[in-house]
């Protein structure tokens, strides 16, 4: 009788710690955590059924602002899926191609360069653009790696989130927009636009000196700042030891000022670092004219595209990709080329609520929290 009690009482003690760890598990998965367009980007990722995405990109902004895989896999037939955050860091690229290989297979990864052409430290020593990768991916080896490398703060804080932004709740209801978000993906087993974002302006480039038409024959080159340098020839060591022939570097455009200039630069020194390895290097700010975007009306501001040249770049990249980088056809199953021919859908949508807003001027940002979702199923 006493073993009995016993027994029950042990069975109650472990059920109640049992709820107690999916309670706090579901807490900083979906609601005590910092949930933004990066968390949900990076979220859709790991939705994505294994070996079925042939194209991951890595990089920061630019990433998700130029390129819809959306309308790449409706134009070209290819599937693609961006990991990409805000500011994103330069030590972050190593973590996140061995995540894209331990859950996919992918036949090409593209790397957009601008985490490793920051000017000074204060971007790559940065809490926030390391965070903005780190949080949201799940507890593996990978994960604790990168952040023993790099985390300068607490490091427990880094795998139990939950203690870091255990004060977000001071945000509700207003916080919930991303949790709800965050769950229909869950739910639905799948995301639409698979982590495209845009922004609703036109970037007035006649009131600007810019040197895009120049370009083309600027071969000057810049140092990298030292503390980049060191970080992506590790990384390429990386790729190179990994036999990584399958990884192209891209620089994505941007209106080039008398303030970036020092960074286009920096640029052409990058792709003579990238010919030492044996990769290739797409300079789309030296091919600016060949983009076929128009710099009058296709940027939102000198860093990002709008719709309209989000539409171009991603036309012009992905004939790259097809012509020159995938041997074959998407090996889709029945579910899953459904799900891709949704997405098409969804992004065709996405592009014509968009262009509504760019043609009467009012300036938004466009992804697929759940509010504007509701307004790109109007042009379904």
């Amino acid at each position: 009788m006493k073993n009995k009690k016993y027994i029950l009482r042990t069975v109650k003690i472990l059920s109640l710690l049992l709820a107690l760890v999916v309670c706090i598990g579901f807490l900083q998965e979906y609601v005590l955590c910092h949930a933004d367009h990066n968390r949900e980007r990076v979220f859709g990722f790991y939705l994505e059924p294994r070996n079925s995405v042939d194209v991951v990109l890595i990089g920061a902004s630019e990433v998700y602002a130029d390129y819809a895989a959306g309308y790449a896999y409706e134009k070209y037939g290819y599937t693609s899926y961006p990991i990409a955050t805000q500011s994103n860091i330069i030590q972050n690229y190593k973590t996140q191609v061995k995540e894209a290989m331990r859950t996919q297979n992918p036949k090409l990864i593209v790397v957009e360069v601008n985490g490793a052409l920051y000017g000074s430290n204060e971007n790559i020593e940065s809490e926030a653009n390391l965070r903005n990768y780190s949080d949201n991916i799940p507890f593996n080896s990978n994960k604790v790696e990168l952040v023993s490398n790099n985390a300068t703060s607490d490091r427990l804080e880094y795998y139990m989130t939950i203690s870091k932004y255990h004060s977000v709740w001071k945000d509700f209801p207003k916080g919930l927009g991303w949790t709800r978000t965050l769950l229909q993906d869950k739910l639905r087993g799948y995301t639409y636009l698979k982590g495209a974002k845009s922004k609703n302006a036109i970037y007035n480039t006649s009131k600007v000196n810019n040197y895009n038409s120049t370009l083309k024959n600027d071969n000057k080159t810049k140092n990298l700042n030292p503390t980049s340098e060191q970080y992506f020839r590790e990384f390429l060591d990386f790729c190179k030891s990994e036999n990584l022939d399958n990884v192209v570097f891209v620089r994505f455009p941007h209106v080039v000022t008398k303030k970036t200039y020092d960074r286009f630069h920096r640029s052409n020194e990058i792709g003579n670092i990238i010919a030492e390895y044996g990769y290739d290097y797409i300079n789309c700010e030296k091919d600016f004219e060949d983009t076929g975007i128009d710099i009058s009306k296709d940027f939102y501001n000198a860093e990002h595209l709008n719709a309209y040249g989000q539409r171009h770049f991603t036309e012009y990249l992905g004939q790259i990709i097809r012509d020159r980088y995938l041997k074959a056809d998407s090996d889709l199953d029945a579910t899953q080329k459904e799900r891709w021919d949704t997405s098409a859908k969804y992004y065709d949508a996405y592009y014509k609520y968009n262009v509504d807003l760019l043609e009467s001027g009012k300036c938004k940002q466009v992804s697929e929290y759940y509010s504007e979702l509701k307004e790109i199923e109007k042009y379904l």
